[in-house]
């Protein structure tokens, strides 16, 4: 269902719903003027020059039509009573050979309100009785009832069924366009809610990378500020320097991030995102803050990634040079990043201390943020593997698709 067509459906019950308040004291009016009108009909006609057998009004055919016109107060909301008690008063009328006058006109206005305002069954039912009620006065040739209106009869009591049951039939029809579009308005609430909780989570792990490796990087110079200061100042001040920049770079990162966080929707443009181009910067980094001979390798002709596969590129790299700086104790480590025909190909290699021998499948000493990134290329229909290197050094590669994927 468009939104133009939901628009619809929401005017529509609006009216609906001023109909139905309105309803109770239109019927009532309706029942009243019924009632009234018909007894005048009745009283007022002379049955004698319609025809010789009819009876003149009496108190039993005076109260029969007024109970049969006030019935039509509850035409909607007891549709079924409201007709049978209709019927049994016309039936009264009509086999006492009293003159039934303006009932016959108002069975069709009951007819239809049985069709219109109960189920379907009912509507037939009511249809089918009234036929049968109609062709049997016929056989018992009660007064006023000729063939000519017999045939007369049928046809309006089949006209009136007819536009009640089309008229319930269109009013099911909005009542279900208007379920629907409840439903795809709920859905659609519910994934605008989704995604706002899945983008916070996501800068959630960015603000979790950024501050993960800043902070390697500070403790590293403080560490070797700390190791200098009397020997070396120079080389101090350069560490003061890079923990500075790092710092405000990071803070300006975690601002930018937590200001995201704190907004009602956040938005996924807004916030920093990092690609495969920025890996130059990111080593150069590496190199100047943690003193750690960083090489990067790009191969393989250039394509365009979507922006949560080129950031994933960006956090493996990230996160596999921040272990290697806390745990390795490598003086060097190799990037390789190669354009594939489906995607892009990762890897970071260094030859420090390694670990186990077997792929380290559950995390590595001292942290777990390649555990969340192999999920995440997971998620996103690419994979990641990372392990020791025959005791001497630790390799991460991970392949990510050109275009997102989402994994079962």
């Amino acid at each position: 269902m468009t939104g133009r067509e939901a628009e619809q459906a929401h005017d529509h019950e609006a009216w609906a719903m001023l109909a139905r308040r309105l309803s109770p004291y239109l019927d009532l009016a309706i029942g009243l003027a019924a009632a009234a009108a018909s007894v005048a009909s009745l009283l007022s006609t002379d049955v004698s020059g319609i025809d010789p057998r009819l009876e003149p009004a009496d108190p039993l055919s005076v109260a029969a039509t007024i109970v049969a016109g006030l019935s039509l107060v509850w035409r909607r909301r007891r549709p079924v009573a409201a007709f049978a008690v209709f019927v049994t008063c016309c039936l009264l009328v009509t086999l006492t050979d009293h003159y039934i006058g303006l009932l016959s006109v108002l069975l069709l206005l009951s007819l239809y309100s049985l069709a219109a305002h109960s189920r379907r069954r009912n509507g037939v039912a009511g249809l089918v009785l009234c036929l049968l009620v109609f062709i049997g006065l016929a056989v018992l040739d009660v007064p006023d009832l000729g063939t000519s209106d017999l045939l007369q009869a049928c046809a309006l009591l089949l006209t009136a069924w007819a536009l009640g049951d089309a008229i319930r039939s269109r009013r099911m029809h909005q009542a279900e366009r208007l379920r629907i579009a409840e439903q795809e308005a709920a859905a659609a609430r519910e994934l605008a809610a989704r995604a706002v909780v899945e983008e916070r989570l996501r800068i959630a792990r960015e603000l979790h990378d950024v501050v993960a490796h800043s902070m390697s990087l500070i403790a590293v110079q403080a560490g070797v500020g700390g190791h200098v200061i009397r020997t070396d100042v120079a080389a101090a001040e350069r560490a003061l320097e890079i923990i500075a920049e790092t710092s405000r770079r990071a803070l300006t990162q975690t601002r930018s991030m937590l200001g995201l966080l704190r907004a009602e929707d956040a938005d996924p443009a807004g916030s920093p995102l990092q690609s495969i181009d920025d890996l130059g910067d990111l080593v150069h980094g590496m190199r100047e803050a943690a003193g750690i001979e960083v090489s990067l390798t790009v191969s393989g002709p250039v394509q365009t990634l979507d922006t949560a596969i080129e950031l994933t590129a960006y956090r493996i790299v990230q996160e596999s040079l921040t272990n290697v700086l806390k745990h390795s104790g490598a003086r060097q480590a190799q990037v390789t990043v190669t354009y594939v025909r489906d995607g892009v190909d990762v890897e970071v290699t260094d030859h420090g201390r390694g670990g186990s021998r077997a792929p380290a499948q559950v995390g590595i000493p001292g942290g777990h943020g390649l555990v969340g990134l192999r999920e995440r290329a997971r998620l996103l229909g690419g994979t990641l593997e990372y392990g020791s290197l025959d005791g001497a050094g630790f390799r991460v590669a991970a392949h990510l698709p050109s275009s997102m994927a989402v994994a079962s």
